[in-house]
């Protein structure tokens, strides 16, 4: 292994170290064999058990307790004990595959000898795995995770035997004698920390694999030490059984014992999969008013997957409505504690985003099963009252994700509030996933229970010390706009065009101006900022709420000025679209009757205004010269407008330069002839954070958030440190400004008619960079302001927005300069919001003035490269 290659590897351990991070648990390999085992919830005496959103593992009755099977388990007969070889590490794949196969052995037959008994009492069918064999591996497998390194498991269990020409898949596999699908891996080495570390990258292939899935088994075994651990991974991190040693008649009984609940699997629930999908097809509530229906949904585009064991694991699909079932559905009911019926493997499914060609392809997500899906009714929807349309091309976007216990229903939440406006998604619906039995599918059952002491629990692996178990819920949003990664634009000005409204979107989001303040929200990425396939007709996007934050409008001189001026009114016919199915055009910035604009109820933080006379220090220049005239139909003029409302401000020191920003940005939008027309969204607001408390008593003010390769580079390093830190509105746009140029540079068209293979090779580098740790993303950065770009033969596209991207990240360089003077002069939390206010418009209309600047360049670069 050569120097760059064993840093390559070092960095990418690293990285699964902070993801797992200190969230290891451990139990006892009874608990764990409960856990794995077929369950449905106690809650005949305790119906509000339902609604817990994370039912410990204690509130479940499991199969494996039940007396017969326990019975039949102490009676067993036993696998020999086996004696590890603790030098050589190689020396003990054949002999632990055989180990376990005389384990499965032994479980399979107590599973036939409960299976005979007329009638069952157990309701036992055909298992999940009708074979379960383990055999030796150690090469690469045939398919990988992109970016990574192809895996070689030590042992792998599959549904046959393998011969030395079989090439195992992590995704879909071709029928015949030369494929298979991995079920579960097996790993050994002498050190845990590093097989625990190892093993996660199999958990991570497991999830691409089948995405959604609750958990991902992994089988560990310390050779130098003949333990064995069963480590399920799950969204809230690692839980182990404590190690078990295998050369005893007692560890061996307590590894039979985890095996026979993973045998008496029958339903994808009990394999850890939720029971509306199976990766193609898609059981919804058909509304919020009537959660009691469901749509047949099918999905027939990946548009996004996270590649990851723990955290979110964001799965979004391109989705349709049909009335053609490929299979029959069912609603769930109290009888389904019973079991299902057999297993049948089905077809893998086709994607059309798996890119070209390597010598490891990309796993292709499988289809789960072909079993029976079952709707189970969520117990709360969100969105729209309206009914989803179940025919049609009715396209529609969804979104799977296991958010952290302090974000539950923090998307679907904004998303009601904001839904339809400029730059933002349409809402459809949202939901938590519930088992069959109607309780939570969450990942609390493997975790220790709230009210127990969690350092019994924790496994001191990466971490000395534990903080709260990580809870998470699987849960479900539908929005109505279908689109495509920033990637995709076709040229420059399509790219920066897009950015744009991406940006507005983002302060859609932050809702300057409305009754109650919005989020900040904290995770612009390559994944969340969406192309429109179709442009989407919207309100117009509008500063003029500012006029909403003044502290007693009433008492202002410009009153009568200000109640009259319609804020690019929503009632002229011109500006505002037709409804969409599940929109709601909802004005940012008053509420219209007629042709007066009646100001909004002023928000709930100005209860926390304090002295607004007070001096603040805000050493970044404040213009109050007017902009100019920027009007719309129905819109009065715009320096009766903004020289009103900022004489009304005049005597805050915080409200005046918002007014003055505000009103530069609405000239820099008119000047490039904004439109209603949106052609692009942000989205994923999951990671957001409430501005109303963010500053008093959030818990996610100092805690940062985002994604590595787009966090600015204060986010970054107070991750990587694990130190407390704010994170401001200037370090969204820093994501924002790093966003597109990743979007630059893996845009097709940056290697167009580039001939030079140097040229080429710097291009890969570059994207490789900007991927990697922060010092080398910044060094495309330095190279991009120094490196005489514009003179070399790259391509137009790469040139054009190479010479945007330097001068918007020169200026944003100054506005964080500007912010931190201005916000250490707060004292109020009101102050610091409209700090935040102020100089998110400021970025925005930066952004904005530099498009309008270089449109000519952008502009014309698009003709060069068509």
């Amino acid at each position: 292994m050569g120097a760059a290659e064993r840093r390559w590897k070092e960095h990418l351990l690293e990285l699964r170290v902070r993801e797992l991070g200190e969230q290891t648990w451990q139990f006892p390999a009874d608990d764990i064999a409960r856990m794995l085992s077929p369950k449905s919830i106690n809650a005949a005496h305790s119906p509000g058990r339902l609604q817990e959103p994370y039912p410990p593992l204690a509130w479940y009755t499991s199969l494996s307790d039940e007396h017969r099977v326990r019975n039949a388990l102490n009676a067993i007969s036993q696998a020999r004990p086996l004696h590890l070889v603790a030098r050589v590490e190689r020396l003990n794949y054949q002999p632990l595959a055989d180990f376990l196969n005389e384990c499965v052995y032994h479980c399979k037959d107590v599973y036939a000898s409960l299976r005979r008994k007329k009638p069952s009492p157990l309701k036992l069918g055909t298992p999940w795995f009708p074979n379960l064999v383990f055999s030796p591996y150690d090469r690469p497998t045939g398919d990988k995770v992109p970016g990574a390194p192809a895996l070689k498991p030590d042992i792998v269990a599959g549904q046959r035997k393998l011969n030395r020409k079989t090439v195992c898949y992590w995704g879909r596999a071709s029928p015949g004698d030369n494929e298979m699908e991995i079920d579960f891996a097996v790993e050994v080495s002498n050190n845990w920390k590093e097989l625990v570390i190892q093993a996660s990258t199999y958990a991570r292939a497991q999830n691409s694999a089948m995405p959604l899935r609750a958990f991902s088994l992994v089988i560990g075994v310390n050779h130098s030490k003949n333990e064995l651990r069963f480590l399920l991974y799950h969204r809230g991190g690692l839980t182990a059984s404590r190690p078990i040693r295998i050369d005893t008649a007692h560890g061996v009984l307590q590894v039979q014992k985890v095996l026979f609940s993973i045998l008496l699997w029958q339903t994808p629930q009990d394999a850890g999969l939720p029971s509306f999908t199976n990766g193609d097809d898609f059981l919804l509530p058909s509304s919020a008013s009537r959660p009691e229906n469901f749509v047949h949904a099918i999905a027939d585009q990946v548009l996004f997957h996270s590649l990851s064991f723990r955290g979110r694991g964001t799965l979004v699909v391109r989705a349709h409505p049909t009335t053609n079932l490929s299979q029959p559905a069912r609603i769930a009911d109290k009888s389904d504690v019973t079991r299902a019926g057999p297993h049948i493997r089905g077809e893998p499914v086709t994607e059309e985003s798996q890119l070209a060609a390597h010598a490891f392809p990309a796993i292709v997500p499988r289809r789960y099963h072909a079993q029976q899906l079952t709707y189970v009714r969520p117990h709360a929807v969100t969105g729209p009252g309206h009914t989803s349309s179940a025919a049609g091309d009715d396209r529609f976007v969804l979104k799977g994700s296991w958010p952290e216990k302090p974000k539950r229903r923090l998307e679907p939440t904004v998303y009601d509030d904001i839904s339809g406006r400029f730059g933002v998604p349409n809402h459809r619906i949202s939901f938590e996933v519930c088992r069959e039995d109607g309780s939570a599918f969450s990942n609390a059952m493997f975790l220790p229970p709230p009210d127990s002491e969690w350092a019994l629990y924790h496994w001191p692996l990466t971490a000395t010390t534990a903080s709260e178990p990580d809870y998470r819920t699987l849960s479900v949003t539908a929005t109505e706009d279908e689109g495509y990664s920033l990637e995709r634009c076709t040229d420059a000005w399509d790219l920066s065009w897009c950015t744009l409204h991406c940006l507005l979107g983002w302060l859609t989001y932050m809702k300057i101006g409305d009754d109650t303040p919005g989020v900040l929200h904290r995770d612009i990425s390559i994944g969340n900022l969406v192309k429109l396939v179709k442009p989407r007709a919207c309100p117009l996007f509008t500063t003029r709420g500012v006029a909403n934050l003044l502290k007693d409008m009433q008492d202002t001189p410009a009153h009568d000025d200000l109640a009259n001026a319609p804020a690019r009114s929503s009632s002229d016919p011109r500006t505002v679209p037709q409804s969409l199915p599940g929109s709601r055009h909802t004005s940012s910035v008053a509420q219209s009757s007629g042709n007066a604009v009646v100001p909004a109820k002023r928000p709930s933080m100005s209860t926390h205004a304090g002295s607004t006379t007070k001096k603040a220090r805000l050493d970044a220049p404040v213009n109050t010269k007017d902009s100019g005239e920027s009007e719309h139909p129905g819109q009065t003029s715009a320096a009766n407008f903004w020289g009103g409302l900022k004489t009304a401000a005049a005597h805050d020191a915080y409200l005046l330069p918002l007014v003055v920003a505000a009103e530069r940005l609405e000239s820099a939008l008119a000047k490039l002839g904004v439109s209603t027309e949106c052609q692009a969204v942000t989205i994923d607001a999951d990671m957001s954070a409430f501005l109303g408390e963010y500053f008093t008593t959030s818990t996610h003010a100092g805690a940062v958030s985002g994604t590595p390769e787009f966090m600015s580079v204060f986010v970054r390093k107070a991750m990587e440190k694990k130190v407390s830190y704010l994170q401001n509105p200037i370090d969204d746009l820093l994501s924002f400004w790093y966003t597109v140029l990743w979007a630059t540079l893996f845009n097709p068209d940056v290697l167009k008619d580039v001939h030079d293979s140097t040229l080429v090779h710097q291009v890969k580098k570059w994207r490789k960079a900007i991927a990697g740790t922060t010092e080398e993303r910044e060094s495309v950065i330095s190279y991009l302001a120094f490196g005489r770009l514009a003179s070399s033969a790259h391509s137009v596209l790469l040139k054009v927005m190479a010479s945007l991207l330097v001068k918007w990240f020169t200026s944003l360089v100054k506005l964080w300069k500007q912010f931190l003077q201005a916000f250490e002069g707060c004292t109020e939390p009101r102050q610091k919001l409209l700090v935040f206010y102020r100089f998110a418009y400021e970025g925005v209309a930066e952004y904005a003035e530099l498009l309008y600047e270089s449109r000519g360049t952008l502009q014309g670069g698009s003709l060069a490269s068509g």
